[in-house]
């Protein structure tokens, strides 16, 4: 059995710093929080019934230390579909995904529920119509049975069970487990390991998406606090900060 797992080399949404005039700057980069669940999920998959397990995501050679992550992780094989990330949307990267996932024939493929820094969701349900897979998302617990998966979906308001036959594309919710910790000696390891490299438009097809996506402009937004400070005796400072809370519209008593 092969399961494939599409990770996103994220922007680190906790790391981002601006400029005074609220450019971007120096923007770093990690694996999708969310990708984490799917990849455990993968080899958890991979110990109990020897299934090889290969992690691909699409970029630049930034990227790469997200794949390399993937392989410490467990996974057997790490593949790199090489483009920029600014060219890619999510019609055009659901596309190659797909492509890349026909070409291996997996059994399985896993994704999670929508990627950390843009969290669109719509990544999953996209490859799966482009190749014509059964998909099943939100799913917090996964079984496999004989040529089929059976999982449950959470829902805000209810869970629902569904059943899909390989080969079949399921997306799951941080929820379904709790992502290892890779050792030093992992890391290492799979730092020496090679990546196979893919151009992009190798994956061509005759149906490919001719969108061209470019960033024309990104502004941070700026938070400024006011700095006003309350002195003299506790009860006339309470009245004066309750005065400016009520003028802010912040209070409406």
């Amino acid at each position: 059995m092969k399961v494939i797992v599409c990770v996103k080399n994220a922007v680190d949404e906790l790391e981002l710093k601006g400029s005074v005039d609220g450019k971007l700057v120096n923007p770093q980069t990690k694996m999708s929080v969310f990708d984490s669940n799917a990849i455990e999920e993968a080899i958890r998959i991979k110990e109990k019934t020897g299934a090889s397990v290969v992690v691909v995501s699409l970029g630049d050679e930034a990227a790469k230390k997200t794949v390399k992550e993937s392989l410490a992780m467990g996974a057997d094989r790490g593949v790199l579909i090489q483009c920029s990330p600014a060219e890619l949307d999510t019609l055009t990267t659901s596309y190659y995904l797909a492509r890349f996932i026909q070409k291996e024939n997996a059994e399985l493929t896993l994704c999670s529920e929508g990627s950390s820094d843009t969290y669109s969701s719509q990544v999953p349900p996209m490859i799966a119509e482009w190749i014509n897979l059964p998909f099943i998302g939100y799913a917090r617990k996964i079984e496999l049975k004989e040529g089929a998966i059976r999982c449950e979906q959470a829902y805000e308001d209810r869970v629902e069970v569904s059943e899909a036959k390989f080969p079949a594309l399921i997306s799951v919710v941080s929820e379904i487990n709790e992502p290892r910790y890779t050792t030093l000696l992992q890391i290492m390891q799979a730092s020496k390991r090679t990546i196979e490299n893919i151009p992009i438009h190798d994956l061509d097809g005759p149906d490919a998406p001719r969108t061209q996506v470019r960033v024309i402009d990104l502004t941070l937004q700026a938070m400024n606090r006011k700095k006003i400070l309350f002195e003299g005796e506790v009860n006339a400072s309470v009245a004066k900060l309750m005065e400016a809370l009520r003028n802010e519209q912040v209070i409406n008593v």
